[in-house]
């Protein structure tokens, strides 16, 4: 059984525009943020002396730090979106199956 999928209904498995967008606006500010400092921490800059990263190094974890979080979150995306196919074809067949059942049915009404 093929199902019927529409555009509207290919759009409805993802989450909403604004979602999405507000959630890759909280992926850039971690990575604004959390990038440099895991670089800090993992160069193990000692306490007490100014810290200071070059341009290069903070733009590289940045950057390091997007990429693996824009690899989950497109993950969590297809995760969700299978999801919601698997309930539309389940809902579907159910559809089908009420169908095929009231058309095999005899008349009550008699």
């Amino acid at each position: 059984m093929e199902p019927d999928l529409d555009d509207a209904t290919v759009r409805s498995f993802l989450p909403p525009t604004r979602n999405i967008v507000i959630h890759l606006a909280v992926i850039a500010a971690i990575s604004v943020i959390g990038g440099p400092l895991l670089g800090l921490f993992v160069f193990n800059a000692p306490r007490g002396e100014m810290l200071r990263l070059s341009l290069g190094t903070g733009l590289a974890w940045g950057l390091s730090f997007a990429f693996v979080a824009a690899f989950i979150y497109t993950a969590w995306l297809l995760r969700g979106a299978w999801r919601a196919y698997r309930k539309h074809l389940a809902a579907q067949k159910m559809e089908a199956f009420y169908r095929a059942i009231e058309s095999d049915a005899p008349d009550r009404r008699q």
